[in-house]
This record gives structure tokens, sequence and C-alpha cells, in this order.
């Protein structure tokens, strides 16, 4: 059974959405901390993001460094 609240953000687009709280196009720090990893890489992927990273934080530091 599926509880209303878990949905899956492994979607690109969903999980661009979910990431985006304030909807600038721009995704914060704390924004990317609140997604898991298979979030991130979905994330990226949406966001044409090469990934060399395997480990979040390195991740999430490649993927502010691409939005610069």
């Amino acid at each position: 059974m599926i509880s209303e609240g878990s949905e899956s953000t492994e979607d690109p687009e969903t999980a661009l959405a979910a990431a985006d709280t304030n909807s600038d196009g721009e995704l914060s720090q704390e924004e990317l901390e609140a997604l898991t990893v298979d979030q991130l890489r979905a994330l990226a992927e949406e966001l044409e993001i090469t990934l060399t990273a395997t480990k979040k934080a390195d991740i999430i530091a490649e993927i502010l460094a691409a939005q610069e």
C-alpha cells in the first residue's frame, strides 16, 4: 500500500519540481540536501549535468557548480 505522501521523485521532472521549492530555476544547497542520491541523479540527468561523483555531498557540489 502506498501512502499519499510517498510519491516517487525519481522521475527527473518530478525531482526538479520537488527540489526547486522557490520556483526560481536555481537550486540551493538546502534544496538539494533534502533529496536522496537517486533523486539527485535524476535531477542531474534532467539538467543535462554529467556527474562524476558518487557521494551525496560531491554530487550536490557538482550540481551547484553547473548552475553557476
